[in-house]
């Protein structure tokens, strides 16, 4: 490089070099345009041949299932090719998540869910116990025995246990709410409701309210009013379950966790039974049992479950009871639920 030579002016004609370098032979070389003149960058383009890209089919509609028929085992690859509008790919990816309960039950950690200074509140993060440690390995015959006699020991103390009336009237409570929650009243069950007397206490102000209603209506219309509440066409205007509460979705971890619980004193789902255990009505029938001795378990399994499965969320579900719009004879069912809830809390806390 000259002393006059600047770095451009340097790299301009190592760049040129390097071009008449790798120029080929003029018997391969590609026929020049003799319009185009030296610099001229629209001359050039012009003169090099255009390549030619695949272009992909034109969308159409009809070649796609409709977005209703996808289901979990569903195909989804055809809403993803490069042609389909984004909007309806995101449609289709939405429709199969929530199809899949896998995807669509899963509750991940929230930081307003769990009591994050207690460990052994959130199930799967707290130390083992015994209990765990058995799932993994087996107990020794010694251990197994010493267990299988401190539950013998348990049942018979839960066996001998005194049901007090209070006891009884909570059971007959319970039971109440479960009938009014499973079937639609019929009649004889309306009629008997129509009968009703209430003392002059909140939860007797709740039965007077509930006799009249059934003593005024007619047993079709109530009928009707169980259809459109928890049945519906397609779906009530009501998802009495603890799942739904709380977490948004159909047999979600709540259901998950009571089952365990469930399992623990022996309460297992009638074979036929489609109704899952996370229903309200299935709660107030294992309340009633528990609070009756007809389910053996140790002394205060009642107040365990209620605290775990029914407190969080058993309010707001007779909350929207009481004002939901097809609502009049059980708009006070709601009342009578939500007062019952109300001093079983109550009594819980003492």
């Amino acid at each position: 490089m000259t002393r006059s030579e600047n770095i451009m002016s340097r790299w301009w004609r190592m760049k040129q070099e390097s071009a008449k370098v790798a120029e080929p032979d003029d018997s391969f070389s590609a026929p020049k345009s003799t319009n185009a003149e030296p610099g001229d960058l629209d001359g050039a383009a012009a003169a090099t041949p255009g390549t030619d890209f695949p272009t992909s089919p034109p969308f159409d509609p009809a070649s796609l299932p409709p977005l209703q028929s996808i289901t979990v085992g569903t195909d989804i690859r055809s809403f993803l090719g490069s042609s389909v509008p984004v909007e309806l790919t995101k449609a289709a990816l939405r429709r199969a998540w929530a199809t899949d309960p896998a995807i669509r039950d899963f509750v991940g950690i929230a930081e307003s869910q769990w009591d994050f200074n207690d460990p052994t509140a959130m199930p799967g993060f707290g130390p083992l116990g015994a209990n765990d440690v058995s799932g993994f390995v087996g107990l020794g015959k010694a251990e197994q025995a010493r267990r299988a006699a401190e539950a013998v020991d348990a049942q018979a103390i839960s066996d001998t246990r005194q049901i007090d009336e209070i006891d009884l009237a909570r059971a007959q409570e319970y039971a109440l709410l479960a009938a009014l929650l499973s079937r639609r009243p019929d009649a004889q069950m309306i009629e008997h409701l129509s009968r009703l007397r209430g003392e002059a206490t909140r939860l007797g102000n709740a039965h007077a309210a509930l006799s009249a209603a059934a003593a005024s209506m007619e047993p079709e219309r109530i009928e009707r009013e169980y259809f459109d509440l928890f049945v519906g066409l397609g779906r009530g205007e009501l998802f009495p379950y603890a799942s739904y509460y709380l977490t948004g979705y159909l047999y979600g971890r709540p259901l998950a966790r009571l089952r365990e619980t469930l399992r623990q004193i022996g309460v297992e789902k009638i074979e036929g039974q489609s109704e899952p255990e996370d229903h309200a009505a299935v709660l107030f029938e294992v309340m009633a049992g528990l609070s009756s001795g007809q389910i053996t378990a140790p002394s205060g399994t009642d107040r365990t479950i209620f605290e775990s499965h029914l407190q969080p969320w058993i309010g707001r579900f007779f909350s929207d009871l009481e004002h939901a719009k097809s609502a009049t004879f059980y708009a006070c069912v709601g009342t009578l639920g939500r007062t019952f809830m109300e001093i079983e809390t109550e009594a819980f806390s003492f």
